[in-house]
């Protein structure tokens, strides 16, 4: 090679650079064209603080719309071009961008010339991806030492700031992502790419990678903080509508209500205990023989869906089902969807009955069906399960599998892999909109992608399992996901699998569910549901147990705070808020706040430190396998018992007669006898149980699936349903040197059967006695810089800055309120809108400067959007001491034309906890008109 070669073309770049910015680009009146050495850039400013990068190796740009973006009137935008030697400089009244002509990288400043995020190259790689001619599209990123990086879906790893760190962008069960990175520096960006993306940040860098892409396409967005952010998220991919009141009280669910009468009896329950409850969800299998997901239920198990919906109703409850995104092939649906093309298979031919999200023609058939059976009858609200779709249980799986899948009506699976729960719930929102205005949409979804909010659709956590290490990873999670501008999520109180057999009898199991259920009254949704266990409040005590009563307490606590909550739910879609805070929000001024990964803010007010660690339980005690020392067979014979294995259920046909030495098998479908069905068998063990001692002995079984057992003739374990492992418990005093008799019988329906017996004799039972309630524990909590803190549960004030060990017994959690704070509670409800909320206590935290407007409506239609609502503000002035409630603007049908507002100013045991406060510091009656008040 010459030795000018080099410098030659380094003369040649230079000379190329400058023709560039001298009069290559193009300017129209939305967009600057700059050609690159390869390929050209575009910047377009959709709002003063938005800039949109689009880079494409060819001439021009794909003309396809984005699925994440909506229509919206775009600011009148005034940009201005300038050059400076080799840089082109672009900039409205709150961003630039300067683009360097050498490089092609675009440079981000705010409008005092800081600068925000630097470029550091980008690579747009030709491949072939599922038999298309693509791009593999990598844009890299040099973020600042200090900053933190948030954001990019809900993941299960307990990471809150992403320094450092690598993610993959594909949706799987527990696992929900949206390409959207949010900085502690106050900006964000949209990703708009839906194919499997990476991030990374390491020493060699950061970047965003994506598999699929015609060109790099993003939205820089800058703020003065993170909510502008969010809002200019918002602003391009559409603003959350709101849900009806209910929907933000305490939805009960479990795996599941299987019949008619139980699902109305367990809402008459709790309207019996007055515990208060909004929602009643029917999770899978209602459909019963018509097959997988046939939007129909079967008759025999509820005989009359109609009837079954107006009990609920007239309960004052609401309703919510699953409905999953594929069919079985032998329901009518998935016979229409076929006849009619909107079904996807796999290279091997085979269907799966996964509809094509992506056709308009088979969302609006999807609706269809939903409306002949469920909404017209009365349903709800949407439980849309499964939306990543299932294509494997790991990201890797996924995103592999997938490409084995027909293409969807836009293009390849690789293309659009994580784009099916936006369009799934797009279709079911349009359709529900265009049906009626007079119920709101409600849809929770197991993923989401960005612009997933403006279908009314919540997101929760996925099949996650009971321990505490997962409870703390599901705060991070949540907020993550709401930094993004996703402003609705939830989690599964008490988890999905609660990783023991015992259940809610389980003391350890009680103590991490109402932990659970406390972060839970202080998430966006309020919402119980798992397998393996009850989840109704009652099957973790009655009143007067500890459990219980905590249970009951939060419950009402987030009822007493609806009037603040559903104000908070207003300005997220009027104001484009976010009521799951991260730290960042509000006090991204204190550095400390950067990695905490454990507490959040909910709303303007409460500092929320949920405990994630055991403070007083270990594992119940479920007793010892009884020994084969105290067996006797039917034939007299020690050390075990006899055992009879019958084909069928109901000891139909006997197979096998052995004896065994215990009862503890965790049968397999190798180790079954000989002779006995792979499923549906039955066993009969019959002898007799020697007692060592006197006095009263537990015996307790392990098993899924059916189990009794009889001693000296009596019934103490009944349990002869189909279920999961489960761990009964039955009582019976015995005399001490004496043989009983001694029966259990089993049955099992899909195989790998588990069967133990164990007993807790009368001497061990002493040893493990009832635990007792310890002295009450404490927990860290940050409170971050601020004007000052209040404990809400003493009312004692502190100071911000400073780590302090805050009380945390069994019944509560730590929970600070910044000073400045307006929080109006209401009175004590059983349902969202059993009353209109009067008295309002407004509570007062006096140390700063407050103000609050607090929303009203019709409570469940779409008039909000014709302007049919009411708002009163209010403004505390810390000098003065004085509070005014300003002028009611707007109103509505059913509105309150006369309020009352028992003032509080919180202090040291004064306008603290659940209950309402015995005296108000002033009772003010209100009549739309502004009133000035002093106080103390």
């Amino acid at each position: 090679m010459k030795p000018g070669y080099f410098f030659s073309l380094f003369l040649l770049l230079i000379v190329s650079a400058s023709q560039l910015s001298a009069a290559a680009f193009q300017r129209d009146k939305e967009s600057l064209v700059i050609p690159l050495q390869q390929g050209v850039l575009k910047l377009e400013f959709p709002a003063q603080n938005i800039i949109h990068i689009v880079h494409s190796r060819t001439d021009s740009f794909a003309a396809a719309p984005s699925l994440m973006l909506t229509s919206f009137d775009k600011e009148s935008v005034d940009w201005r071009v300038s050059r400076i030697g080799k840089t082109i400089s672009v900039d409205t009244d709150d961003l630039e961008a300067r683009i360097d002509l050498l490089t092609g990288n675009v440079d981000f400043y705010d409008h005092n010339g800081a600068v925000l995020l630097r470029e550091d190259g980008r690579e747009m790689m030709p491949a072939t991806v599922a038999g298309e001619d693509v791009f593999h599209a990598r844009q890299n990123f040099d973020f600042s030492d200090d900053e933190g990086i948030y954001g990019l879906g809900q993941f299960q790893d307990g990471l809150m700031n992403y320094r450092g760190h690598d993610l993959t962008l594909v949706q799987t069960n527990t696992i929900a992502v949206t390409p959207v990175l949010v900085s502690s520096k106050n900006w964000g960006i949209l990703w708009d790419n839906y194919s499997m993306t990476t991030f990374h940040d390491g020493e060699d860098g950061a970047f965003l990678w994506s598999e699929v892409a015609d060109a790099i396409d993003y939205y820089f967005i800058a703020g003065a903080n993170l909510d502008e952010v969010v809002a200019g998220y918002r602003l391009l991919t559409g603003a959350a509508p709101m849900f009806g009141k209910w929907a933000y009280g305490y939805w009960q669910s479990k795996e599941r209500y299987r019949k008619q009468d139980e699902i109305i009896g367990i809402v008459r329950e709790y309207r019996k205990r007055r515990i208060p409850l909004d929602n009643i969800v029917q999770d899978w299998t209602y459909w019963g023989d018509l097959g997988w997901n046939a939007m129909d239920f079967d008759r025999k198990n509820f005989p009359d869906p109609p009837a079954m919906l107006k009990s609920i109703h007239d309960l004052n409850a609401h309703y919510m089902i699953s409905i999953w995104p594929n069919f079985d092939a032998k329901t009518a649906v998935f016979k229409e969807m076929q006849e009619r093309g909107f079904l996807f298979s796999r290279d091997d031919g085979a269907q799966k009955g996964l509809y094509d999200a992506f056709n308009f023609k088979a969302r609006d058939l999807y609706w269809q069906w939903l409306n002949k059976n469920l909404f017209s009858i009365g349903v709800d609200g949407w439980w849309m399960d499964a939306t990543e779709p299932e294509f494997g249980d790991t990201q890797e799986q996924s995103a592999a599998n997938a490409k084995y899948v027909s293409n969807t009506a836009l293009g390849s699976w690789a293309r659009y892999l994580n784009a099916f729960s936006l369009m799934s719930t797009k279709g079911v929102y349009e359709s529900q909109r265009k049906a009626t205005d007079e119920k709101r949409v409600y849809i929770l979804t197991r993923s989401v992608y960005a612009g997933q909010q403006r279908y009314g659709a919540v997101t929760w956590s996925g099949d996650i399992t009971a321990t505490w290490q997962v409870l703390r990873n599901q705060i991070s999670a949540g907020i993550n996901l709401c930094m993004t501008g996703i402003p609705y999520w939830t989690t599964d109180i008490g988890a999905f699998i609660p990783n023991t057999a015992l259940g809610a009898k389980d003391e350890a199991y009680r103590e991490i569910y109402t932990r659970w259920f406390q972060f839970g009254a202080f998430c966006p949704m309020f919402r119980s549901h798992g397998t393996g266990t009850p989840r109704e409040v009652w099957r973790f005590g009655d009143e007067g147990d500890w459990a219980y009563d905590a249970l009951v307490k939060f419950d009402n606590l987030r009822y007493r705070l609806l009037p603040y909550i559903y104000s908070l739910a207003w300005k997220v879609t009027h104001e484009n808020y976010t009521i799951m805070r991260s730290l960042e929000f509000d006090f991204n001024d204190d550095a400390k706040v950067k990695n905490i990964d454990n507490q959040y803010m909910f709303g303007p007010a409460f500092l929320v430190s949920p405990v994630t660690e055991k403070m007083y339980f270990e594992p119940t005690f479920v007793g010892d396998v009884i020994p084969t020392q105290n067996l006797v067979d039917a034939q007299h014979r020690k050390n075990g018992l006899s055992v009879e294995f019958y084909n069928g259920q109901n000891f139909d046909t006997l197979a096998v007669v052995k004896n065994e030495p215990v009862i503890d098998f965790d049968w397999n479908d190798g180790s079954r006898p000989a002779g006995v069905h792979q499923h549906y068998y039955s066993i009969r063990f019959t002898g007799e149980v020697l007692s060592n001692e006197a006095g009263e002995y537990t015996f307790t079984t392990t098993s899924n699936d059916g189990i009794r057992v009889w001693v000296d003739d009596q019934l103490i374990i009944d349990n002869w349903t189909d279920h999961g492992v489960t761990i009964n418990m039955g009582a019976i005093t015995l005399k001490a040197n004496t043989r009983y008799k001694l029966k259990v019988e089993y049955y099992q329906t899909l195989g790998g059967a588990v069967t133990k017996l164990a007993w807790i004799t009368p001497n061990v039972a002493k040893t493990v006695a009832a635990q007792k309630m310890p002295p009450t524990k404490t927990w860290p909590v940050y409170v971050p810089k601020s004007r000052g803190w209040f404990d809400f549960w003493t009312g004692e004030s502190l100071a911000g800055g400073q780590q302090v060990e805050a009380p945390a017994p069994i019944d509560q959690m730590p929970l600070y309120v910044r000073a400045g704070s307006i929080v109006p509670m209401g009175p004590f409800v059983h349902y969202a809108d059993e009353k209109p909320a009067d008295p309002i206590e407004l509570r007062i935290y006096r140390g700063a400067d407050g103000r609050f407007t607090l929303y009203e409506d019709e409570n469940d239609n779409y008039n909000y959007e014709k302007g049919v609502y009411a708002t009163i503000p209010f403004f505390w002035n810390d000098a003065q001491q004085t509070l005014t409630i300003g002028d009611r603007s707007g109103r509505f049908p059913g509105m309150a034309q006369e309020r009352t507002f028992r003032v509080v100013l919180v202090g040291e045991n004064h306008g603290v906890g659940v209950n309402v406060s015995d005296a108000a510091d002033k009772v003010i009656r209100y009549s739309g008109e502004q009133i000035i008040v002093k106080l103390k």
